[in-house]
């Protein structure tokens, strides 16, 4: 792969008359070695020097030189570069000797000064610049003007206008007796049977032509568009034996090239395309390999500007080929803005159309690798209007010299190393090789470190000393491990430690130039092989140079061969070696180290088998690869190798892969091959997984594989691949796309014989791919690729381009084509071994849609179907649901019957959501229902998913849908479904029936059913505690329904304008959706989820202000104004239960009394009655407990459950105590309460207060002393309560404190009175109770939620002495606060019958929306911070205290409500209460 790199480089083009104008450049052309660059301009020839850019000479025409010859065209440069010769637009052709001196020009001396003196080392040019001579030769006069010339050693063919074609020396004499005409040469279109005919047209000529000796004759292309081989069966080429063979369907061809390595022909045609033609073996004829046209991916408007192919190069190696173009003309179809849709058509617009300079880059067989055109755009800066008009390949392919019709440039070029040296073909690493650096991309798991993982380079630089001398780099290669690199160049090599980036070079410099390196470089263990050639002795050899010494071919073990090797192929301790004579030499190595102090590692070489592959190949130039590997794959077969571990030789000759195995030996220790089978054509590159792997990866037991070295492979993870992919063959066919050769293997299957008879072994899947593989993952399904973007600048014509790496998953390409083979169960196994990757989802998604979008767009009916196949393939996975919605979602309308007619219903597959709890997938149904179905059956659907959306706390979902009703125009509810609804009786083929939901009664509310309707038949205990396990932290979820999630995927809805506030509904749904939202606030609100609530209020943005406004005038009485969903709004029934869920949820511990408290309290109260809880705080045991208190009335009992015992520190308020009273172990014991507070039975409970209480309160009281004990003396104890209200006090996080803060401002804004004083003796915050809770409020809450208030912190005061005692002095602070404040406002003797719900008033008339109050005022101000107290921390105390917000169990299916049973206890530092 050769790509673009960095910037183009313009280089001056000076003129006799040294005045700056701009030259056109006719034509660039380079030598054989490519060395030298020869320039043609309309007057002047220029000699560049490749390395460094330097102009060596340059001749000019005069004036009337150029009107007596016309101006200069095409340039061609003599087989030894001694001679050039230069076509003319009249009819002549001038040759040039070409005169090469051994001095060096542009020597630099240094001044005398020594600030002017050069330093550094890169200043120094070390390489060779010769002088260079240009001195006119012959001119060879022609009958007409010559069109093209071929050049070869001794001669020149020239082809003329006339139809001549004439061999010419280069000394200028014409051989008439080789001389022919086009007309007189017979064409067919093979060469045996076809009957030939003849070209009639006497205006024809041959317009390009190029030599092909590996295919067997000259290429040509003859004025009308045809292109033809001519071949002849005489060496010399004499007229009488020529025969031209047809190129079929080809007559739009303008240009031409050959590559000698592949044997293909190339053409450029005249609509753009590039086309490439190879020869039949068979028949001899020339049959079409690939036509691409070019792709441009972010301008596609600009391929309308492209005319025809203006040249056409091949790279000397055959690995890529380039193509420039013309603009098209104005005149020419399609040509016209009007017509193609080009925006420059304008009535200024010239007569050619404005197409910047378009150059490509193709694989061999036609895969494009670049383009000039991508991301370009016309509002970018101006276009420049000069286009390319010819190019040339420098030396290795690192440059391409680029000819334009404003001057010369030179563009940097970057190549994979495995085009130079096959061995780095089964990387995990992308390697690239430009003029001085070598690029490594990072390891795949280091990827992620990076903010742009994909334009990440390792640029490892060459040294000058070394790349000054033996410029350009032509081989690279590294160790598996990538800890070692070693390049070579021209002469010598250089090796590399990657981890400190030192590098090794000759010391000897004679030695440096003796070294000619041939057929490539690799790492065996510890040492850098070479396979090189003596250039002195001119001897073929191997090398190896122990990479921790100094170079030196003292310390090189040598290993002599008979034949210069061309190619080299490593695996392991094996190495094959392929030389000019057609031979594989397979030799075996070993390594030895003496362990001396000198010593240094030694390797040793052993031949081990040779085969002549003379018979095999047309020439071994045509050899473009060789590797070893292993591919059978079953070991009970015994099988000859030629070495450990390598059964099979795979050679690629001309595109054509070749596998060679060996036969068992014979009785004579010989073996035969068996016949060389062809498993591909068209190859470029391969991949083997186990071509790098001494160890089979499918086997009973595997083994980690070692190298020579005692290392591990990087690929650890190879035992957890699928054998069918770690085992497969991946090959790259250029345009042809990717084939994979899958071994059909029986996996965790128990295949019998005959199952397996009659299913091939290996088996060929071909797909296509968007990018150009470099490195095949076969562990993660995934091809990378790399990329040259163009970065252009806005006021400047100049374009720099920057490496990226892309990548695409291919696993449901592998899928598709073994579903198509019907080979299911292979398929299965493939996707097994996928699961875990995190794109399988997404190719399950890929699957499903390109098959679907094939055959629902197929004009013609299929006969075998493959979508219910791949349907019911989807279906063995758990992603099958989200699946199919993705698709439906991303597919247009009309293919949806196709879809769901396969699938099933869309409504069935929602229900099949919403019982398996996939909420996301349940709403991408949403969007499929509501353009399939009714308005009237989407609407009750998105009812639902809201319902379940609220319950499992997905706040996400509920946000989208809410905002997608909205959307949603009233126009289009009632409008007929836009797709018809697919068949009514197809159903789950794979999955059970759905059902439908159970039917409740209508006048419950059937969110609360919903909710708890798991619940229902069992009634669960909950357990509060402070320290939860790391298990439970795990498996738990917050109040949102997500355990752990960070705060960066949680945004505050109320800063965001995406929701905005509830305003009147524009359509039906909506407006059924916001009284769904109110019922869910409701239900929250009524079962004291507060938190919840608050998360409620932050994602959803609902109006909380509003709907408290309403519940407080509910309490109050006026239900006049309300509707049926408002009056279901409920009053704090039971404060103790409310006070505990409070503190669950919040994760706010309890408060704990000291015992100095505990000791002043027995004082006060006397000779009580005491409760379990306040015995065990004095140490009293169970059976005590039974003497002390014994029950007055009769209760239903319940069997205590017992604790595990704790045991707690003193704390400073006993060291402080005067009675030194010290708790040595407290043994917890549920205390069972009744169903209700109205109904429990307080006989044993003290009188709280003095005052008449409310009768609700005073129910079943009985003084429990005979001294009354005043809650005003006991609360005036300040001393006692500062442990529970002040600072010293344990408290919850700063999360916790955050969330309550802005609940309490949201109750004291809505004047909820019950709320607030429930999370003021949550927070323990008398001052705030003190402010927020007066005689105003009395006012803006009214009388009736006060006096509730006072007999809820009286039913406190109750449950506190039984369950917690640490409350009771903070409740009597609190109830005296309240008493005052009742006596200020006159309702001290106010008393309420108690109620469970608002009486519904039958009368009562819906009116309009209620007054504003001052909190609707503020609404939208506390919107602002709400989001950030109810998003996750980071933190995690944020993430246990949203693990406890919620209890699925708090209410029993009977309707009962119980109390959440708590015991109090003293934590080592009495800082707070540990509930179990």
């Amino acid at each position: 792969m050769y790509i673009p790199r960095d910037r183009e480089v313009s280089l001056h083009l000076p003129t006799p008359d040294e005045v700056p104008t701009r030259r056109n450049v006719n034509d660039v052309a380079a030598n054989r070695e490519k060395s030298f660059v020869a320039v043609a301009t309309d007057d002047t020839i220029y000699i560049w020097l490749a390395y460094p850019q330097l102009l060596l000479c340059s001749v000019g025409l005069s004036e009337s030189e150029v009107s007596e010859r016309g101006t200069l065209r095409k340039i061609y440069w003599r087989f030894d570069s001694g001679a050039i010769a230069v076509s003319t637009t009249r009819n002549q052709i001038l040759v040039y000797s070409v005169l090469v001196s051994e001095e060096n020009c542009y020597n630099l001396h240094d001044s005398s000064d020594v600030n002017f003196q050069r330093t550094s080392q890169e200043l120094f040019l070390r390489g060779s610049r010769p002088i260079v001579n240009l001195l006119p030769s012959v001119v060879i006069n022609l009958a007409a003007p010559a069109t093209c010339c071929v050049s070869s050693k001794d001669e020149i063919l020239v082809c003329v206008r006339n139809g001549f074609a004439h061999h010419v020396t280069w000394n200028g004499v014409i051989d008439p007796e080789m001389s022919f005409r086009l007309s007189s040469v017979p064409f067919a279109h093979d060469q045996l049977q076809s009957k030939p005919d003849y070209v009639t047209s006497k205006t024809a000529f041959i317009a390009d032509a190029v030599y092909a000796p590996l295919i067997g004759g000259y290429c040509i292309i003859l004025s009308d568009g045809r292109a033809a081989l001519l071949t002849s069966a005489d060496a010399l080429f004499r007229p009488n034996s020529l025969l031209g063979v047809w190129a079929l369907n080809l007559r739009d061809a303008v240009c031409c090239d050959v590559n000698h390595k592949f044997r293909l022909l190339v053409f450029g045609c005249k609509n753009g395309d590039v086309c490439a033609y190879n020869l039949d073996d068979a028949n001899g004829s020339l049959v079409q390999t690939f036509r691409v046209s070019l792709r441009v991916t972010n301008g596609p408007e600009l391929s309308n500007r492209l005319g025809p192919v203006s040249a056409v190069r091949m790279l000397p190696n055959g690995s890529a080929f380039s193509a420039v173009w013309e603009p098209r003309n104005a005149e020419e179809p399609g040509a016209s803005g009007s017509e193609s849709g080009n925006v420059l058509a304008s009535p200024t617009a010239s007569t050619t159309s404005r197409l910047p300079p378009t150059l490509a880059i193709f694989t061999p067989f036609g895969a494009q690798s670049f383009c000039s055109l991508e991301s370009l755009m016309d509002s970018h800066g101006v276009l420049p209007s000069e286009y390319y008009t010819s190019m040339e390949w420098g030396p290795e392919g690192l440059q391409l010299w680029l000819g334009r019709g404003d001057g010369l440039a030179v563009l940097p070029i970057v190549h994979s190393a495995a085009c130079g040296n096959p061995v780095m073909e089964h990387t995990n690493r992308a390697v690239f090789l430009s003029e001085s650096q070598v690029l490594i991309s990072p390891a795949r798991e280091r990827e992620t470190d990076a903010c742009a993982p994909h334009a990440v380079w390792s640029h490892i630089n060459v040294p000058h000393e070394y790349l000054a001398a033996n410029w350009p780099l032509r081989f690279v290669s590294t160790d598996r491990e990538f800890r070692h690199l070693v390049v070579a160049g021209q002469y010598g090599i250089a090796h590399c430690s990657l981890s400190n980036n030192r590098w090794k070079i000759f010391g000897n410099e004679s030695q440096e130039r003796d070294l000619l390196v041939t057929g490539g470089v690799f790492i065996y263990g510890d040492t850098a092989g070479v396979a090189c050639c003596s250039a002195s002795e001119e001897k073929p050899q191997i090398r190896f140079y122990p990479l921790a010494t100094k170079l030196d071919n003292r310390h090189a073990s040598r290993w002599d061969l008979e034949a210069r090797a061309i190619l080299l192929a490593h695996r392991g301790d094996v190495l094959a070696v392929f030389d000019t004579a057609a031979r594989v030499l397979i030799y075996k190595l070993s390594s030895q180290n003496d362990g001396g102090r000198d010593s240094y590692v030694k390797v040793s070489m052993e031949l081990l088998a040779e085969i002549r592959m003379r018979d095999l190949i047309a020439h071994p130039a045509c050899v473009v690869s060789l590797q070893l590997t292993q591919l059978n794959l079953d070991a009970r077969q015994a099988k000859a190798t030629f070495a450990p571990s390598v059964d099979t030789v795979l050679v690629n000759v001309s595109g054509r892969l070749i596998t060679l195995n060996a036969n068992p030996d014979d009785e004579n220790g010989n073996f035969m091959l068996n016949q060389p089978m062809v498993v591909a054509s068209f190859v470029e590159q391969m991949w083997h997984d186990r071509a790098v792997s001494s160890t089979p990866s499918f086997s009973a037991s595997p083994s980690p594989a070692k190298t020579s070295n005692g290392a591990t492979p990087s690929a650890s993870n190879e035992a957890t691949v699928s054998p069918h992919l770690s085992n497969a063959l991946w090959i790259a066919c250029g345009a042809k796309g990717i084939k994979v050769w899958l071994p059909l293997l029986p996996g965790r299957r128990s295949a019998g014989p005959q199952e397996m008879t009659f299913i091939a072994k290996r088996i060929m899947l071909p797909f296509e791919l968007d990018i150009y593989p470099i490195v095949i993952c076969a562990s993660d399904c995934l091809a990378v690729g790399v990329e040259s973007s163009p970065q252009q600048f806005l006021r400047s014509n100049i374009s720099m381009y920057v490496l990226n790496r892309n990548s695409e998953v291919f696993v449901h390409h592998l899928l598709r084509q073994l579903l198509k083979r019907n080979l299911g169960v292979f398929a299965l196994e493939v996707a097994a071994s996928c699961r875990t990757l995190p794109h399988f989802s997404h190719a399950l998604e890929l699957l499903l849609h390109g098959v679907l979008e094939e055959e629902a767009t197929s004009s013609e009916p299929i006969p075998d179907p493959l979508l219910p196949r791949c349907v019911a393939f989807i279906q063995e996975f758990p992603e099958f649901l989200r699946t199919v919605a993705h698709c439906a979602r991303k597919t247009e309308l009309a293919l949806w019957s196709a879809l769901f007619a396969v699938t099933g219903s869309p409504n069935d597959l929602f229900e099949v959501c919403l019982r398996d709890g996939q909420l996301d997938t349940a709403a991408s149904y949403l969007i499929v229902l509501q353009n399939i179905e009714n308005s009237q059956t989407s609407m009750e659907q998105a009812a639902r998913l809201l319902r379940e959306a609220l319950t499992a706390g997905e706040w996400s979902i509920a946000r989208d849908m809410m905002r997608f009703t909205r959307a949603i125009d009233s126009g289009d509810i009632d409008s007929p479904s836009r797709t018809p609804p697919p068949n009514a009786k197809t159903t789950l083929s794979r999955r059970p029936t759905v059902s439908s939901p159970t039917p409740i009664n209508e006048g419950a509310n059937d969110y609360v059913f919903n909710r708890f309707q798991a619940g229902a038949m069992k009634l669960n205990k909950v357990r509060h505690s402070h320290s939860i396990s790391e298990k439970e932290t795990q498996v738990r979820k917050d109040s949102a329904g997500s355990a752990n999630v960070s705060s960066k995927t949680r945004v505050s809805r109320g800063q965001s304008s995406e929701m905005p506030s509830p305003v009147a509904p524009a359509n039906p749904m909506a407006k059924r959706m916001e009284e769904i939202l109110e019922e869910h606030a409701w239900h929250l609100l009524n079962e004291y989820c507060i938190r919840d609530l608050g998360y409620f209020w932050a994602e959803l943005g609902v109006d909380l202000t509003r709907l408290l406004g309403k519940r407080r005038q509910a309490l109050s009485g006026n239900t006049t104004t309300l509707t049926e969903n408002d009056k279901n709004c409920c009053f704090v029934e039971d404060f103790s239960l409310a006070l505990t869920r409070l503190h669950s949820q919040f994760a706010w511990p309890y408060p704990v009394a000291g015992s100095r408290f505990v000791h002043q309290l027995e004082k006060k109260l006397g000779s009580l009655k005491i409760s379990h809880s306040t015995a065990s705080l004095n140490g009293l045991a169970a059976s005590e407990l039974t003497k002390v208190a014994p029950p007055t009335e009769a209760t239903e009992h319940v069997p205590s459950v017992e604790a595990k015992s704790i045991k707690p520190t003193p704390s400073s308020d006993d060291a402080e105590s005067s009675s030194g009273t010290e708790i040595q172990e407290v043994k917890l014991e549920r205390v069972v309460n009744g169903p209700s507070t109205s109904q429990r039975q307080s006989s044993d409970l003290p009188t709280i207060s003095s005052r008449p209480t409310t009768p609700g309160a005073s129910t079943g009281q009985q003084s429990l002393t005979n001294t009354p004990s005043d809650s005003r003396s006991l609360a005036g104890d300040w001393q006692a309560t500062e442990v529970l209200v002040g600072e010293s006090s344990r408290r919850g996080d700063a999360a916790s404190q955050a969330q309550l803060d802005y609940m309490l401002d949201l109750f004291a804004e809505s004047s909820t009175v019950d709320w607030m004083f429930l999370l003021c003796v949550l927070r323990r915050d008398d001052s705030r109770l003190r402010k927020e809770i007066n005689a105003s409020t009395i006012e803006a809450c009214g009388r009736i939620p006060f006096t509730r208030v006072r007999n809820g912190c009286h039913e406190l005061m109750r449950w506190a002495l039984v369950n917690c005692i640490g409350y009771v002095s903070l409740l009597q602070t609190f109830g005296a606060h309240l008493d005052v404040v009742a006596e200020q406002s006159g309702i001290a003797n106010l008393r309420l019958p108690p109620k469970k719900k608002i009486a519904t008033d039958a009368n009562a008339t819906q009116s309009t929306t209620p007054r504003t109050s001052r909190a609707d005022v503020s609404h939208a101000k506390s919107n602002l911070q709400l989001g950030a107290a109810f998003a996750d921390k980071a933190n995690g105390n944020a993430a246990k205290s949203r693990h406890r917000s919620r209890s699925v169990d708090r209410i029993s299916a009977g309707g009962g409500r119980r109390y959440d049973h708590v015991v109090s206890s003293v934590e080592p530092n009495e800082e707070g209460c540990l509930l179990m």
